[in-house]
């Protein structure tokens, strides 16, 4: 007998195992990887960059053409927006050369002024444009800078085993200052940069290279400036390196703007003493209000149901429809374990339903009073021996003309609660009164009583289960957690012990 019952529970078990194994572990992925928001309240980082252009006008039309952010950069943002006052504004997007933004005016005053541009930035690794580059010409040094640059990179090339690696010896020997080859190259003073100073060395390898621009949002700045970087490519990708101290990487949550040059403002007509400046500053918002305005935001959600990204319309349709596998475990719980009595299984998720538009106390108000109404009109036709199917339909026309009446008598009354009566599942209660009226007749007044307290207590269990704002969250951006319900609905199915109940009825008999 033992046997028998774990071989029909084997299958069972390993199909709730793996129902449970796939809803957790792809809602844990998209948590973990995604950064899908667990709770409503969990927030997320996002800097607010903006830069400044500020100019003086000559008093005729005038013309200002801006750069913007690189492509690759524009994938950490998440909106972006232009302060142009009375300006006209129009914007360059080719697809593959820069983005550029221009600013007309036919008559622009001759005082100071700014045009503004703002991007909200997540924070993140760096996105660096893939561009594959050529190797560059060997520059013609000019003595005594040709030998002590032509020793730094000899020693440096027997300090090292790849490109990478002779980058970061090569920037450690130029920040040496006993180096005597060292002092030569930090005398020159013809160059725009450090960095750029770096990089033309290491073309004298044959290493291409390039210069950055960007700004570290690691702490809000007001009126800075772009940052320059130097990147070194080996052949398969990119590599930022701190040129001062030859330290690889970037600093905190880069955003590259541009490459090779820091000036923005590309080409102005009719203004004079243009300047571009920098602002930066940190806030937080929701999660759940960043998915919504991103969409499928989360590092790409290829993986699992993401809700978010359907018309809203639609979303708020699955809102509702999604809590309602919720109320059917509750119901099933409390139905198979505790041994609640109800009249159906669906009557209590419906009205559960019904109460969240209605309100808790309205809708138990308007739910007992139809009930009340509607048994004693059935009571009635009992007297009539009606066949099932008319008295059934004779039913359905009764609870539209009660709740007509109620919402009639409520609007002249000035209740406005009264008018969401039509809410409920007419249907549904057509069905109750009838089940009802029929347990009346065969049982009693009192076990009729009984499920209809049953059921009443079972719908307002599953209203504050689907109205609570932490699971309404869950189940709309986790919707995968539908096979971790059906898991527990299969595990309610297979029980098959004592009711809460029935060991309160029988606990006198124990006791005895």
């Amino acid at each position: 007998m033992a046997l028998r019952f774990y071989a029909r529970l084997s299958p069972l078990l390993i199909i709730v195992v793996l129902l449970f194994a796939g809803g957790l572990g792809i809602a844990a992925f998209k948590a973990l990887y995604q950064r899908v928001p667990v709770l409503p309240e969990m927030t997320t980082t996002v800097w607010t960059v903006e830069a400044q252009v500020a100019f003086r006008g000559k008093g005729g039309s005038s013309k200002i053409e801006f750069r913007l952010p690189e492509a690759a950069s524009m994938r950490r943002v998440i909106d972006e927006n232009f302060v142009s006052r009375s300006y006209g504004l129009s914007l360059l997007e080719s697809g593959t050369g820069p983005r550029e933004a221009t600013w007309t005016l036919r008559q622009t005053p001759k005082r100071k002024q700014s045009l503004y541009y703002q991007v909200k930035v997540l924070p993140g690794a760096v996105e660096t444009a893939a561009d594959v580059p050529t190797f560059p010409p060997v520059p013609d040094y000019k003595e005594p800078l040709a030998s002590a640059i032509t020793a730094v990179l000899d020693r440096a090339r027997e300090q090292s085993a790849d490109i990478f690696s002779f980058t970061e010896q090569l920037l450690l020997i130029l920040n040496d200052p006993t180096d005597e080859n060292v002092k030569v190259i930090h005398n020159v003073d013809d160059r725009p940069g450090w960095q750029h100073l770096v990089a033309e060395i290491l073309a004298g390898a044959r290493i291409p290279t390039r210069i950055a621009y960007g700004i570290p949002l690691g702490t809000p700045t007001v009126d800075g400036r772009l940052v320059p970087w130097l990147e070194v490519h080996n052949g398969e990708r990119w590599r930022g390196y701190n040129a001062d101290t030859g330290a690889p990487g970037y600093p905190p949550n880069f955003f590259i703007w541009r490459y090779d040059s820091p000036e923005l403002v590309v080409k102005t007509r009719g203004v004079r003493d243009v300047d571009t400046t920098f602002s930066t500053i940190q806030t937080r918002i929701a999660q759940a209000d960043l998915h919504s305005v991103t969409g499928p935001s989360f590092d790409g959600q290829w993986f699992g149901v993401d809700l978010a990204a359907l018309p809203v319309q639609t979303q708020n349709l699955f809102r509702v429809l999604l809590m309602i596998p919720v109320g059917a475990v509750i119901v099933a719980f409390l139905r198979v374990v505790v041994g609640v009595p109800t009249f159906g299984t669906f009557m209590p998720i419906l009205i559960a339903l019904a109460f969240r538009e209605t309100q808790l106390l309205w809708g138990v108000t308007l739910f007992l009073a139809l009930i009340l109404v509607g048994l004693s009109v059935r009571l009635a036709l009992a007297r009539l021996r009606l066949l099932l199917v008319p008295r059934l339909s004779a039913m359905l026309v009764v609870v539209v003309c009660l709740m007509l009446g109620i919402t009639v008598l409520s609007f002249r009354l000035g209740i406005e609660q009264g008018l969401s009566i039509a809410l409920f599942p007419m249907v549904i209660l057509a069905m109750t009164i009838e089940r009802m009226s029929i347990t009346w007749e065969e049982r009693g007044a009192l076990e009729a009583a009984k499920e209809t307290v049953g059921s009443l207590v079972v719908a307002i269990c599953g209203y504050f289960a689907m109205n609570e704002p932490h699971l309404q969250h869950l189940m709309f951006y986790f919707p995968e957690l539908l096979m971790v319900l059906l898991a527990l609905t299969l595990m309610l199915g297979a029980y098959s012990g004592y009711r809460v109940s029935e060991l309160i009825r029988f606990k006198a008999l124990q006791d005895g």
